[in-house]
């Protein structure tokens, strides 16, 4: 068995289908499908259902949470040995989304440096779930992001510390028409004619936040999809352009409502909270990863978040 056997179940499990983990894993999809048939043959059962849509037998999820973990250790062992004598000088590895890395990183790593000492990083941006994937695997010793029901099913307890850094608001923004009232309203009921949405793709953590959101509210949104995208800051440009109604960050839109170039389309009841929270595997005991996790943990103890 072959290490790059376990990275392709992982991301097989991740994206589900064979042609997308080929593609992601940059091998063809022929050679893709040999690499885990290799991995069942030496297995000795099937992982996979294949049929539309692909799923993991039993077997497929007992031995995707032991190649999981498994790879996580190795990963983290080698990163280990190759940083004896330097390790002062080894960056602290960070996997966080687009949008964190613009509006909340700078900041927040300029506040660590303050508190525990300049130190190198390396940052790395992704959608949710490939970040996710990349500490459940070990490349990196940390992850930022947007709290979603897709961390919480993804990022074991048993496995990994969880930390809140901020807490944050999706809001609905919508373009201004000529006297300054949203262009696009929130309107709701059976009666209601559909309103155009800009919407976020799967790969977004807050997909799911707000997927819950509107699943909660009394009565059904009459929401219409025009258009979806895995960029915040995308779906940012088409509300400015007055292509639909959009729930978006705070941190994302806040220049724009500023400027008048966007507009609250809803009132406080249509905003969402989530968090933007901190997470590391218990498996990475890094030093310089864990005077700056304990340190994070008692200034969360002292603020009371």
């Amino acid at each position: 068995m072959q290490l790059e056997w376990l990275e392709d179940f992982i991301e097989l499990a991740r994206t589900r289908s064979l042609s997308r983990a080929a593609q992601n894993r940059c091998v063809t999809h022929p050679a893709f499908g040999r690499r885990i048939k290799a991995l069942e043959d030496w297995f000795g059962v099937a992982l996979i259902e294949r049929k539309q849509p692909l799923s993991l037998t039993p077997a497929g999820l007992l031995f995707l949470e032991a190649a999981s973990h498994s790879l996580g250790l190795l990963n983290n062992a080698r990163a280990q040995f190759q940083t004896v004598g330097s390790s002062r000088d080894e960056p602290v590895r960070i996997a966080t989304g687009r949008t964190l890395a613009s509006h909340f990183f700078p900041d927040w790593y300029e506040s660590l440096n303050r508190r525990f000492g300049a130190f190198p990083v390396s940052l790395v941006t992704s959608g949710s779930q490939e970040a996710i994937a990349r500490v459940s695997a070990g490349e990196v010793d940390l992850l930022l992001i947007f709290s979603s029901p897709l961390t919480r099913i993804l990022l074991d307890s048993d496995r990994f510390d969880s930390l809140v850094l901020a807490r944050e608001q999706m809001v609905p923004v919508s373009a201004p028409d000529s006297q300054g009232l949203p262009r696009f309203q929130i309107r709701s009921g059976a009666g209601a004619s559909s309103v155009p949405w800009l919407a976020f793709a799967p790969t977004l953590a807050l997909r799911g936040v707000l997927a819950q959101h509107l699943a909660a509210l009394p009565q059904r949104l009459a929401l219409r999809m025009s258009y979806q995208a895995d960029s915040y800051e995308s779906i940012l440009q088409m509300a400015k352009r007055g292509a639909g109604l959009a729930w978006l960050p705070h941190m994302v839109v806040d220049t724009a409502l500023k400027a008048g170039e966007l507009v609250l389309a809803g009132g406080a009841e249509m905003a969402i909270g989530f968090d933007i929270s901190l997470h590391r595997s218990r498996s990475n005991q890094a030093e310089r990863v864990m005077r700056i996790w304990h340190g994070l943990v008692e200034d969360a103890l002292i603020t009371g978040n």
